[in-house]
């Protein structure tokens, strides 16, 4: 039986968000293996929670339904009902009139970047305030990577014995997804994508750098040298608009499509579709699509930024994130080198396996039982 000095509260509101709700999640759902009989509160809307966890009736529910970010979720919380609690943030946006321990992840510093960070200045002040006082107040911080953990310390001069690594992971799906070669050629009927094709899972935002992407593309299908489509998914509508009126501009609409969101458990099966993943981004606080690309046996060319390689191993080709034409040749290589590409695939099943919620779970429960007992 588990035991932790004090009881352990998680903000959870976010569970269904893509991101941190994928870390939400998993996170649970490590813990539920590892310590089925452990007692944690999660603060949320009560009926999206139950929506995302079977089983719910286990854990205290403490309702929380502001929305993240802003006044108002400091006014709303639930300050009294766990009061004493140690305190999970799974996200900056710490409980500033929480009255016990507090733990805070700590993603990335992205948001404080002056050129693809928050565009608006006052958004930046309000991301730079709440970083500094998550780093001041909490005990303890988890860092989704060594390469967060080091910009923690040289930008918010947080002392490296108060920062972790603990690492996110695939969901389970992802390693069942290898084999499952039916599933998939269905997977794709259903959604009218071809047999192959090269595919990008992420946001389009300035630093998930997709602009690149569509310059090596054109370059290789104006070339001959491949004929695969470019399948994107991961984009909210707005996001979508503009990628469709950079993509009319580039005269390359007619190779390009564009996925409405797809539910979680279909994910698996499009990593496992495609040739090859790219993932081009110019900063990231992990990486995920990396490790999920890895783990159903797909090739990944990603950027060669510190956080890609720290997570993606020897298992990816890399490429300059600002040089297209570096990019084209590393999709071409992968292509067209069988051996390399099987090789690469076999790598980086391997480095997949470095990650799972059940190790993640156990290094954060050991956190709780520490900073709890202080």
């Amino acid at each position: 039986m588990v035991t932790v000095a004090r009881p352990v509260a998680l903000d959870a509101r976010m569970i269904s968000h893509s991101g941190i709700g994928s870390y939400i999640r998993g996170l649970l759902e490590g813990l539920r293996e590892i310590a089925p009989g452990f007692s944690l509160t999660l603060l949320g809307d009560p009926a999206t929670l139950a929506s995302w966890l079977p089983d719910v009736a286990r854990c205290r529910i403490v309702p929380f339904r502001s929305p993240v970010y802003g006044l108002r979720e400091q006014l709303m919380f639930p300050a009294q009902k766990v009061r004493g609690a140690l305190l999970h943030c799974p996200h900056y946006n710490i409980a500033l009139r929480h009255k016990g321990p507090l733990i805070v992840t700590i993603h990335d510093l992205i948001h404080l970047h002056e050129q693809w960070g928050l565009r608006s200045t006052t958004g930046r002040s309000y991301a730079r305030f709440m970083l500094q006082a998550a780093t001041r107040r909490a005990i303890h911080i988890l860092a989704d990577s060594a390469a967060t953990a080091d910009e923690l310390a040289t930008k918010l001069n947080v002392e490296h014995d108060r920062i972790s690594v603990v690492y996110p992971a695939p969901a389970a799906a992802f390693y069942r997804t290898r084999t499952e070669h039916g599933r998939v050629t269905d997977f794709c009927k259903e959604h009218g994508l071809p047999p192959e094709y090269l595919l990008t899972v992420g946001l389009y935002k300035p630093h998930k750098n997709l602009n690149i992407v569509f310059d090596a593309l054109k370059a290789l299908w104006a070339g001959g040298i491949t004929a695969l489509p470019l399948v994107m998914a991961g984009m909210q509508m707005k996001e979508q608009k503009l990628v469709r009126e950079r993509l009319e501009k580039l005269a390359i609409s007619d190779r390009v499509i564009v996925l409405n969101w797809l539910e979680a458990d279909k994910m698996p099966l499009l990593y496992r579709g495609a040739r090859l993943l790219v993932h081009p981004s110019l900063a990231e606080g992990f990486g995920l699509p990396i490790v999920e690309a890895q783990a159903v046996g797909t090739p990944v060319v990603a950027s060669r930024i510190a956080a890609a390689t720290e997570v993606a191993g020897n298992g990816a080709a890399f490429f300059d994130p600002r040089d297209a034409a570096d990019l084209a040749d590393r999709i071409a290589e992968v292509i067209h080198r069988e051996l390399f590409r099987i090789r690469l695939v076999a790598a980086g099943r391997r480095n997949a396996e470095r990650f799972s919620w059940r190790q993640s779970a156990e290094k954060a429960l050991e956190i709780y039982q520490r900073v709890a007992a202080s």
